[in-house]
């Protein structure tokens, strides 16, 4: 087990060794995240930074382990502490000063709290003459816009920004656009009391979720870290398949997974794992762009992995009103299948090349890693317990950060000191406004698609251009989210295309939840697809290879985000609807159709694959795939035969085949 203290080593005296210290991995997560450089703000100064961070860390907690605040007030502090961090945080330009606050900085934050108070102190006047803006509303909301926009332009960069500036103009500019994007337009007086004094504009829904949910898991995961846990999570996948074939990239499948569902940001987990599984991976020979695409599609993973989802599950409860439960339940088929198909790759390709694990005696002890360590199990138990018995997330999420704190008391070597406490509390608050900065800004552009009917005009357009065919629809939707995801996080993408895009695709006949799991799947897409892929960027990063050469390969590992959209479409069994015969042989057949299509890009089954045989391989796959029951059946047998003829027909001069110019490389 690791000592907190020192990351990377264990009790046996081993090494996993990590080339990147702390501070060196935040800076990069917040590169490839689009964040500018933070301000380096020592003295009393930072100290009230962190006090700030703290207790602001702490009311939330408070808030959802008893709830004893009113939905403004609690969203009104989130939104504007949030915002009141970034602007003294992070620097208006390169020019400003980095290591103290700007006089306009300070005027900024005080215009914050202004307008924080205010809207919390006069919310329920305001929502008692909803409609009627009085002076006062609106130069509190037209300040509160523009604090918006300039927070959400100094951490996250342009691309949002211009995103909401766009929405805005079109909220105001209604006539004057064409066919059914026009409408009659609103006032900046109406537009600035709509976004600011009712709960569907910069403290709607988005504010909600983040505050009640989002924020706290984050919190959990940055409680997980300082205990020293997240190294266990690495520890024992390590120590448990080091030895296999390719082990280092198994080792990196289930770590990565992990991690990733609790951090939510694919990069970030790229980051914090990646620096110890690929340079093992390219240590037991993977080359280094193969290796940083099996870590960038490892970690996007992880936002789509059940129980946490990268906060996915709770967001997506709250826009579609089915049971947080229920999402989680009908999600974990198919993140098992994801990392299903990934895990062959993996080997596949060791196969392939002739790979090896690592030497035993470079290996930990197992079994003396999870005695020392089995007791960071127990928070995450407790929280799916939680859960599962109908308590609220936030409560969990509280329940696990203290939970976290006791269990690292079980080990001399990681407890957890008051000031280790108090570090942890300010690290999760400044952790968090990378998502916290984007919250008022996507409240503004939910409000205006409310304001406007714009969601109804978008689900039209699709309509039109798909000519109603559904699998156009989902590819259009997919291009949509692509095209966000080069500039905005996975979740801010889904919450955006969450609004305009899954009505559309209901229009067509897909249920509620599973259109909203396809926007959800696609908008993973961005972290690995050229040519901006910000995970695999980050991978390629740490391991010196070339960012789009990783891209390429981290495309072609990550196959089921661009299958299983499909198949959430057309069979609906996947999602556990229907006779359980029928959900069966669907999940079979998925299952059996990722083994082909693995054994496809990877011309491996068994033994090293012909041309032919490869072609008649990818056959059977999208055979299988299709799930219905014609094809199925058809599958079936097919894939019986091929499997036997390989296996019959191996032998061990093409089995040792090495060269991989024909597979994935």
């Amino acid at each position: 087990m690791s000592n907190k203290n020192e990351p990377g080593k264990n009790e046996l005296g081993k090494t996993v060794e990590s080339s990147m210290t702390e501070q060196e991995m935040e800076k990069m997560i917040e590169q490839f995240e689009g964040v500018t450089n933070k301000r380096d703000l020592k003295g009393p100064l930072g100290k009230f930074i962190a006090l700030i961070a703290a207790l602001f860390t702490l009311y939330f907690m408070w808030q959802g382990a008893f709830g004893v605040s009113a939905p403004e007030a609690s969203r009104g502090i989130y939104v504007g502490i949030s915002m009141f961090l970034c602007l003294l945080i992070y620097p208006a330009t390169k020019k400003s000063p980095g290591h103290k606050i700007s006089v306009m900085d300070g005027i900024l934050g005080a215009l914050v709290i202004m307008v924080m108070l205010y809207f919390i102190i006069m919310y329920p006047q305001m929502s008692y003459r909803a409609g009627f803006v009085t002076t006062p509303d609106l130069i509190m909301g037209i300040i509160a816009i523009v604090l918006a926009l300039e927070t959400v332009r100094r951490v996250t960069g342009k691309v949002l920004f211009l995103v909401t500036v766009c929405f805005l103009a079109y909220g105001y500019l209604g006539p004057y656009f064409p066919g059914i994007l026009s409408h009659k337009g609103f006032s900046i007086s109406r537009m600035a009391g709509f976004m600011y004094s009712s709960l569907y504009g910069m403290f709607g829904s988005v504010a909600s979720i983040f505050s009640s949910f989002v924020f706290l898991f984050i919190t959990f995961g940055t409680f997980l870290e300082a205990s020293g846990a997240g190294r266990f999570f690495i520890d024992l996948p390590y120590a448990l398949l080091g030895r296999a074939r390719g082990g280092p990239a198994k080792v990196a499948v289930l770590a990565s997974g992990f991690m990733g569902s609790i951090n939510g940001s694919a990069t970030a987990n790229v980051v914090t794992t990646g620096t110890f599984t690929i340079p093992l991976m390219m240590k037991v020979g993977y080359k280094p762009h193969m290796s940083g695409a099996i870590e960038a599609v490892a970690s996007t993973g992880g936002m789509i992995m059940p129980p946490i989802m990268g906060a996915g599950a709770f967001i997506m409860a709250e826009f579609t009103g089915i049971p947080y439960w229920d999402i989680v339940v009908v999600s974990i088929i198919p993140a098992a299948l994801y990392y299903f198909y990934l895990y062959l790759m993996v080997d596949f390709q060791a196969q392939n090349l002739g790979l090896k694990g690592l030497p035993k005696e470079e290996l930990p002890d197992p079994k003396k890693i999870f005695k020392e360590g089995w007791y960071y199990i127990v928070p995450i138990g407790v929280i799916i317990y939680m859960l599962v018995a109908g308590y609220s997330p936030p409560m969990a999420a509280v329940i696990g950060c203290v939970l976290t704190v006791a269990c690292s008391y079980l080990n001399k070597n990681t407890r957890m000191s008051p000031k280790d406490i108090y570090n942890a509390l300010t690290k999760a608050a400044i952790s968090s406004l990378i998502v916290g900065s984007t919250v008022a800004a996507i409240g503004i552009i939910i409000g205006v698609v409310y304001l406007t009917g714009l969601g109804l005009k978008f689900t039209d357009i699709i309509l039109s251009l798909s000519g109603g065919f559904l699998p156009l629809a989902i590819v259009f939707v997919g291009i949509a989210s692509y095209a966000l995801g080069m500039g905005v996080t996975a979740t801010t993408s889904y919450i955006i295309l969450g609004v305009l895009a899954a009505p559309a695709l209901q229009e067509l006949g897909v249920g509620l939840l599973a259109a909203h799991l396809i926007v959800f799947w696609v908008t993973q897409i961005a972290n690995i697809n050229p040519p901006v892929c910000l995970a695999a960027f980050a991978a390629a990063a740490i391991a010196k290879a070339e960012p789009m050469k990783t891209g390429i390969t981290a495309l072609i590992f990550a196959q089921p985000l661009y299958i299983m959209p499909f198949i959430f479409a057309y069979v609906p069994a996947m999602l556990l609807e229907g006779e359980i015969g029928v959900i069966i042989r669907a999940v079979l057949s998925v299952t059996i159709g990722f083994y082909f299509a693995a054994s496809f890009f990877q011309a491996w089954m068994v033994r090293k694959v012909r041309f032919i045989e490869r072609l008649l391989i990818a056959g059977i796959a999208v055979m299988l795939l299709l799930a219905h029951p014609t094809t199925d059946y058809i599958g079936f047998i097919a894939a019986i035969v091929m499997f036997v003829f390989l296996f019959i027909t191996r032998d061990k001069t093409f089995g040792k085949t090495t060269t991989s110019s024909k597979a994935t490389t």
